[in-house]
């Protein structure tokens, strides 16, 4: 049976179709790579900031427990000890405390390339409704 010369042939569609989603997906493996780039970035900047200001606070807090300990050496050198041990481990846990609780409020691992494969889901849906209401019409 010949074929009308207004459709396109089924390796045509498909060829079309495949040209379509490798475009597609080329676009959306790159948001993934910018994002993975972003996210990397933000990592290890925050990384860093931690490890400084540990560090930073790491000497100070010793000089204070230094300067508690000296200064209360004569009267109660236990409670000295114990008071500034038992302020580290306070500060210690509160400051794990907020970390943990920071982290678990970040921004989900690609987010926008995730939210992009959605919209691109709902607008095939929507299309291949289109085509079908188009076939079966009532």
């Amino acid at each position: 049976m010949p074929r009308p010369d207004d459709r396109p042939s089924l390796r045509r569609i498909i060829a079309r179709f495949a040209t379509g989603a490798g475009s597609l997906l080329g676009t959306r493996l790159e948001l993934a790579t910018i994002e993975l780039a972003q996210e990397r970035e933000r990592l290890l900047l925050r990384l860093a900031l931690i490890a400084g200001g540990v560090l930073a606070l790491l000497f100070g807090v010793l000089g204070i427990g230094a300067f508690v300990v000296v200064y209360f050496w004569e009267a109660g050198r236990l409670a000295a000890i114990l008071a500034v041990a038992g302020a580290f481990i306070l500060i210690g846990a509160a400051l794990l405390f907020v970390a943990v609780r920071s982290g678990r409020r970040g921004a989900a691992l690609f987010e926008a390339t995730i939210a992009e494969f959605h919209k691109d889901a709902a607008l095939l849906r929507e299309v291949l409704d289109r085509d079908t209401r188009e076939e079966n019409p009532k």
